[in-house]
């Protein structure tokens, strides 16, 4: 048996001279068969696999994902943030989703009108904040990302809303839409008509926190450049 370090890589055809891989069972250009012993050039193929096993990996070249996915999301927070600093301006602020939040405070009142009166007159405030978290769970389930992230920024300016109007149960400054003044009866009733500034500050932090949490997650496949998912049908 020939020792390993006196394979040759290369070999000459007999016939026409033409260089071939000493791996090669025949000739590339007279298609002859090279006399190369059977064993030399299994003995060969397995040194020439072992060099590939041991070769470095070629450099992968990530993907480039397109720069869009990165600005559109940016500018999404930027309008976002613009909004959420208007409670800081204004007193009292009413946004553009306030409209939407107050149709649906008082369709709550209609579908818990059928329960107690304290659970009747909460039902506008519950279903304020249920609407908004069914469509981020909605948006979840689909997949549908900016979404159901828009929709968490939505159901933390809703409880920005609840604040302002948790806020006014004592000064009832407010203009209110069938007369009666939903947290007055509820503060009165918990027994924390007392603290209705307390009571807005803890609910203006819990959706000043939602807030900050769809930020975070929008920041965060803005980074990843994630495909824009506002729909089944919607991807870009």
């Amino acid at each position: 048996m020939e020792n390993e370090q006196e394979i040759p890589e290369r070999i000459n055809c007999p016939y026409c001279g033409a260089d071939n891989h000493i791996t090669s069972e025949l000739c590339g250009v007279c298609a002859k068969e090279l006399l190369v012993p059977a064993q030399v050039r299994a003995e060969a193929k397995m040194r020439k696999r072992a060099a590939e096993l041991t070769l470095p990996a070629p450099p992968s070249h990530p993907v480039q994902l397109p720069a869009y996915r990165l600005w559109v999301r940016l500018l999404v927070i930027g309008g976002l943030s613009l909004v959420y600093l208007q409670w800081f301006r204004q007193t009292n602020y009413f946004s553009f989703l306030d409209h939407t939040n107050l149709l649906i405070h008082e369709a709550g009142h209609v579908v818990f009108g059928i329960f107690p009166r304290f659970l009747m007159v909460a039902g506008g405030t519950i279903f304020q904040l249920l609407v908004p978290a069914a469509f981020v769970v909605a948006g979840i389930r689909q997949g549908q990302n900016l979404s159901w992230q828009l929709c968490l920024f939505w159901l933390g300016e809703s409880l920005l809303n609840i604040s302002v109007y948790a806020g006014d149960a004592v000064r009832q400054a407010l203009p209110l839409v069938g007369g009666g003044h939903d947290w007055a009866y509820l503060l009165a009733e918990l027994g924390l008509i007392a603290h209705p500034a307390g009571v807005a500050g803890v609910i203006f932090a819990a959706g000043s926190a939602v807030i900050f949490l769809s930020f975070y997650f929008i920041w965060k496949d803005a980074l990843a450049r994630e495909s824009i998912e506002m729909g089944r049908s919607r991807r870009w």
